[in-house]
């Protein structure tokens, strides 16, 4: 029972750093639109954020600083956050070193970056801080937020799920585990013909 109460209670963080990250679509360039909720240890919302422009805050910055503008420390307390923190410093520090040294005590995400410079590396980073980690917290609903810029900067995602799958039901299956449109999934594979060919292609057996 006390299981399914924490998973109902980060079940609905997750939801309203969802509803954040709806505030900062179209507003990312070629950034993910997450968004991100820090909660206390008493379960009070501390501070909410959203991915801002290019070589601005990501979401988890965002929140901190809201929440430190309203007044409220944030060590010890639990961060939502839509998608894996970065983990490497490119326009911006890495959000997960950032965290650590905020003193964020646990960090619950809702799906793995698939950015392959961050894709789990992330989430070590923190975890080898000895921060608590939680991982696939409303991924299904993370994933179709998140579709369109999957499909666009790291087309590998949707190209591995597909060699999953009977031909037949890709463009249907992934439309849905990618919240777009069955139209817009005959043009990604139209315009990555080759790729998938590549991702179907057999393992070359060993040399002798």
């Amino acid at each position: 029972m006390a299981a399914d109460a924490a998973l109902h209670a980060h079940e609905a963080w997750m939801r309203l750093a969802l509803r954040e990250a709806e505030r900062a679509f179209g507003m990312t360039g070629d950034n993910p639109w997450v968004g991100c909720v820090i909660v206390s240890p008493r379960g009070e919302l501390l501070g909410r954020g959203h991915t801002l422009g290019p070589g601005d805050h990501h979401a988890e910055i965002a929140a901190a600083r809201d929440a430190h503008e309203r007044g409220h420390g944030i060590v010890g307390a639990t961060l939502y956050s839509t998608l894996e923190p970065c983990s490497f410093h490119g326009r911006t520090p890495a959000c997960s070193r950032s965290i650590v040294e905020r003193g964020i005590a646990r960090v619950v995400i809702g799906m793995r970056d698939p950015h392959p410079r961050v894709n789990g590396a992330g989430t070590l980073i923190l975890r080898q801080a000895g921060v608590e980690v939680i991982e696939g917290v409303c991924e299904p609903d993370v994933r179709r937020q998140l579709g369109a810029w999957v499909l666009e900067q790291h087309p590998d995602d949707a190209l591995g799920r597909a060699q999953a799958l009977p031909e037949q039901q890709r463009v249907a299956r992934l439309a849905e585990i990618y919240g777009v449109d069955c139209r817009t999934m005959e043009a990604f594979f139209a315009a990555h013909p080759r790729c998938l060919d590549r991702h179907q292609r057999p393992a070359a057996p060993p040399s002798a």
